[in-house]
């Protein structure tokens, strides 16, 4: 269930077809390596597919934040998927308007119908079992994030789904208190995708937090990429 602008869909798919080819000529198809490389190949390679589309520079980047931010999901759907299929576990990964066949598994029912905000669905066996929200830049995604797992856990229906949040942190807004706080109080896991950003977010929080008797049990639920899998096999 999605909200707000979307990219053209000409650009869109120019965009996902480019990210492909990378993945698969430069990168061997490793869909981990090249989402651990996102944010130079997206801003010093694909950025300039938009150039034809829009004459004034002002339009031309804020359409690029939007498709960004959808290309950006849809590298991090090529990873879930690679990992699914590469540990033969039953799972199915699902994105855009194919989610909205579990709609009714994550609807939370309140005199109508109110739906969290989805990019990706992890689902097996027909029973949804993980949401995933996905934002290079946090802004205001993370609060709302947050606020769809509270929601989401209050309700017998949907108590037991697992959300959890992926992230470039470019702007290494992970390390403010609020967004500290809710990744580690209220979500189930977040996934950092870039290395660099990771390394540094980590000792940002073991130079504050690192006496505290619950730091290393508290702290598992932040985790680099490359422990997804780690994560989706012990889930099953």
């Amino acid at each position: 269930m999605k909200r707000g602008f979307r990219c053209k869909q000409e650009i869109i798919e120019r965009l996902k077809k480019t990210y492909n080819d990378i993945a698969i000529k430069e990168f061997n198809g490793d869909y981990l390596e090249i989402l651990k490389a996102f944010e130079s190949i997206a801003e010093e390679r694909l950025r300039k597919i938009l150039d034809p589309y829009y004459s004034s520079p002002r339009s031309r980047d804020q359409a690029w934040k939007n498709c960004k931010g959808e290309l950006y999901e849809f590298a991090v759907f090529k990873y879930v998927e690679s990992v699914i299929a590469s540990e033969n576990i039953e799972y199915s990964v699902l994105t855009g308007n194919n989610v909205q066949q579990y709609k009714d598994q994550f609807a939370i029912r309140n005199w109508s119908e109110i739906f969290p905000d989805v990019d990706i669905l992890i689902v097996k066996k027909d029973k949804v079992k993980i949401i995933i929200s996905c934002k290079t830049s946090l802004r205001e995604r993370l609060t709302e994030t947050a606020f769809w797992k509270r929601e989401l856990e209050r309700h017998q229906s949907t108590k037991d789904i697992k959300v959890i949040f992926v992230t470039t942190d470019k702007d290494n807004e992970l390390q403010q208190e609020i967004n500290r706080y809710i990744l580690l109080h209220v979500l189930d896991c977040t996934f950092v995708t870039d290395p660099e950003k990771y390394q540094n977010l980590i000792r940002c929080y073991r130079k504050k937090y690192g006496s505290r008797d619950d730091f290393d049990k508290l702290l598992s639920k932040v985790r680099f990429i490359a422990d997804f899998k780690d994560f989706l096999v012990k889930l099953d």
